[in-house]
């Protein structure tokens, strides 16, 4: 049990302290994936869906291969954004709205996102995959350092943390600035 509390307490210091940032670059490592093949004819594999896709949302202004490159260059832009950590609340709003795009084909393009009720063709599972990339550039974007670290939630008495967590300044909650804020405000 020891060694399991240590080494739950490692993994919780290293995601304190790397968690976020490595998030972040992972999601632009997956931008980046996605989003330079869209240059290349023929190489991606989303690139006919993109294409139709950005074709029905501009109205046929948009079609085919700029259509690809466009959203290339905005994948790999947003990618480059994340992996710099620059601009981040303001590439956040970027991803969001072209995540929101993203999920255009399941509605504009039934018959190749669905097989039936709640069965994904492949190219409909490759599109709700994103639900994690959304959530985790909530995650991202909440942890900005423009906006600081979000307030722990309300406090909960001290007879709650178990003897971990309530140990006091000498024990793990030190480490941790949510337990040590749960402490204090449960004296």
């Amino acid at each position: 049990m020891r060694i399991y509390l240590q080494l739950t307490r490692s993994l919780e210091r290293l995601g304190a302290s790397f968690g976020i940032a490595a998030l972040r670059i992972s999601i632009g490592i997956i931008y980046l994936w996605f989003g330079i093949p869209k240059f290349f004819p023929g190489v991606s594999p989303a690139e006919v869906l993109a294409s139709k896709t950005v074709e029905r949302l501009t109205f046929g202004v948009v079609e085919g291969t700029a259509a690809s490159v466009l959203t290339g260059t905005l994948e790999t832009a947003l990618g480059l954004l994340l992996i710099s950590g620059r601009l981040v609340p303001l590439t956040g709003i970027g991803l969001l709205a072209h995540m929101a795009g993203t999920f255009t084909p399941l509605f504009i393009f039934p018959k190749e996102t669905w097989e039936g009720f709640c069965i994904g063709t492949l190219e409909g599972q490759y599109i709700l995959k994103n639900l994690v990339i959304v959530a985790a550039a909530f995650v991202v974007i909440g942890y900005s350092k423009s906006r600081g670290r979000p307030e722990p939630g309300p406090a909960e008495p001290a007879e709650l943390l178990g003897p971990v967590e309530a140990a006091g300044p000498a024990g793990p909650a030190a480490v941790d600035p949510a337990a040590s804020w749960i402490r204090d405000k449960a004296r």
